[in-house]
């Protein structure tokens, strides 16, 4: 259906633009697409890697409504209600809630390459793609990102322990018509 991986040139996976393609399918040109009308049933390959960004003004806060049993094994818990911030290196912290904040109001989406460093001191990197979108039973604008690594079936899953200043980005306009 997709390819596996991303470059570290800059080119987005199958995976991304899969992703993207499947959370826009319900906007229109400047308008956030609706949580409730994103066809999840495409992207059951993907859900492990799936989360639901809640951002906050008032608490300065990125917090997990949902998230993917993947996302769960990189941190080793439970993630609905952590806020992403808290794995965020301190020097990015404010860049990283902004940007939410600019997905949401631009709108835009955003693509970018991050590196994070693991538990045991190891340096990966991941392939994040977020989309704004409504959620017009809250009233509330949300971030729905995937983030994506692959691992070998058997793998085991290695725990991160933080996240710095991504590599590689760009922004995607949702004012325009998705390019494949």
């Amino acid at each position: 259906m997709f390819e596996s991986s991303a470059s570290s040139t800059g080119d987005r996976s199958g995976a991304s633009l899969h992703f993207e393609k499947v959370a826009r399918a319900t906007g229109h040109a400047s308008v956030l697409p609706r949580l409730a009308n994103i066809d999840f049933g495409q992207l059951t390959a993907l859900e492990p890697w799936i989360g639901i960004i809640d951002p906050d003004h008032e608490s300065h806060t990125l917090c997990l409504s949902s998230a993917g049993r993947g996302l769960s094994t990189l941190l080793g818990r439970d993630l609905v209600g952590y806020d992403y911030l808290d794995i965020v290196d301190d020097a990015i912290k404010g860049d990283a809630f902004d940007s939410a904040f600019l997905m949401l109001s631009r709108p835009c989406g955003l693509w970018q390459l991050t590196p994070a460093t693991t538990t045991t001191g190891d340096k990966l990197l991941f392939e994040y793609t977020g989309i704004p979108v409504f959620d017009h039973l809250r009233g509330i604008g949300k971030i729905v990102v995937l983030i994506h690594r692959p691992f070998a079936k058997d793998a085991v899953v290695p725990r991160v322990a933080s996240v710095q200043h991504a590599s590689e980005w760009r922004w995607l306009d949702m004012r325009e018509p998705l390019q494949t």
